[in-house]
């Protein structure tokens, strides 16, 4: 099917769930139409104008991990210092203690991958036993040495816990 025949599909369904709100869905008659409905219009509104405050916006946040701009590109409101953009905030589980089993046993894992003496630092370090003196000449190491191993751990950790 080209693109050109699954817009003109997608126009059609939408088309479909507007003249039926409250159409059920097949698989599961506690759902309606009305959230599939939004994601098709929210696709096809890809095609819309941008408004120039909407492209300025994702051009500024585009690489930010934490906000992303509203696919409803047309809702923008302006008041005396300057434009509201819809968009989302990005919130860890963890900020409103969310923490969940998952993200236990992912850092678990995580950790126990960890090289030993790498591991072994980084507990150290965040049990505040003991300062980066102390933990470098607890292992023979030096003092940059037991930065770089919990940056190291930290960096390891993180990107872990992101693979969810």
């Amino acid at each position: 099917m080209s693109d050109h025949d699954a817009r003109a599909l997608l126009v059609e369904a939408l088309d479909f769930f507007n003249d039926h709100p409250r159409f059920s869905l097949r698989r599961d008659r506690r759902r309606d139409s009305y959230a599939l409905a939004s994601r098709i219009d929210a696709f096809l509104a890809r095609d819309k104008p941008v408004l120039p405050v909407v492209a300025a916006a994702r051009d500024r946040w585009e690489t930010a991990n934490v906000l992303r701009i509203d696919p409803n590109e047309q809702a923008v409101e302006r008041d005396d210092d300057g434009y509201w953009v819809r968009a989302w905030v990005r919130m860890s589980p963890a900020s409103i203690g969310d923490n969940g089993a998952g993200l236990a046993e992912r850092y678990a894992r995580a950790l126990a991958a960890l090289p030993e003496i790498t591991r072994e630092v980084l507990l150290a370090h965040q049990r505040g036993e003991q300062d980066f003196r102390t933990i470098a000449a607890r292992f023979g190491i030096t003092t940059r040495e037991v930065e770089q191993h919990i940056a190291d751990a930290l960096l390891a950790i993180g990107q872990a816990l992101d693979r969810a």
